[in-house]
């Protein structure tokens, strides 16, 4: 689960996000319900299932993010946890 809001709302195409052998731009990753996520200003929770979206559950490695050269793109993170 990330907790997350965006300086703009919008910002999901911003980034990538890294995790058990997957690589995707934020907004690729499926949610539950056949949904992608969407950064808005106010922070809000959002679910990635692990398994659906090919990350390796019993060994995720590390968790990286990666912002596109020359953007300037604000995203602030409260949390992150894995359930």
């Amino acid at each position: 689960m990330i907790r997350i809001k965006g300086a703009n709302g919008g910002e999901q195409n911003h980034f990538n996000l890294s995790l058990g052998g997957t690589t995707k731009l934020f907004a690729e990753y499926t949610l539950d319900g056949g949904t992608h996520p969407q950064i808005t200003t106010s922070y809000q929770n959002i679910r990635i299932p692990m398994a659906p979206n090919g990350i390796n559950r019993t060994n995720p490695g590390q968790l990286a993010m990666g912002f596109w050269y020359g953007g300037n793109s604000t995203i602030t993170i409260d949390e992150i946890h894995f359930e």
